[in-house]
């Protein structure tokens, strides 16, 4: 009887030191990633190159605008390569202020304004 009760205690602690094992890799693995990812957007950030917007026309395959020096570019994006489609002038671009925050019934009743617009004014 006292051996069976010796031999449990050492599974339950060793079960847990896995546990804190497990839990002390799962937060060094998060703070590398945390580290990484601001390092990434400092490395970034302040280069001369700069994606403006992107849009996914389809599955794997996007359109986007970018910046590089002081000229706007149109790139089409897909899975296996890069085409460029041409320049656009930089009037032709509204860069949203990203510092702008409308709330959600702003939004809602702007999308309403244009439906309506679209419509030529029609209630149904």
């Amino acid at each position: 009887m006292i051996l069976l009760s010796s031999h449990s205690l050492s599974d339950i602690a060793q079960l847990f030191t896995v546990l804190i094992i497990f839990i002390f890799v799962l937060a060094l693995s998060m703070f590398c990633a945390k580290w990484m990812g601001n390092y990434q957007k400092a490395q970034s950030a302040g280069g001369s190159a700069e994606v403006i917007e992107t849009i996914r026309i389809a599955q794997g395959k996007w359109v986007q605008i970018i910046r590089i020096g002081s000229k706007y570019k149109v790139i089409a994006i897909s899975r296996d390569s890069v085409t460029y489609l041409g320049d656009v002038d930089e009037s032709d671009i509204k860069i949203a202020d990203p510092g702008e925050k409308k709330s959600f019934s702003e939004i809602l009743s702007k999308a309403f304004a244009d439906k309506d617009d679209l419509s030529g004014g029609k209630q149904e």
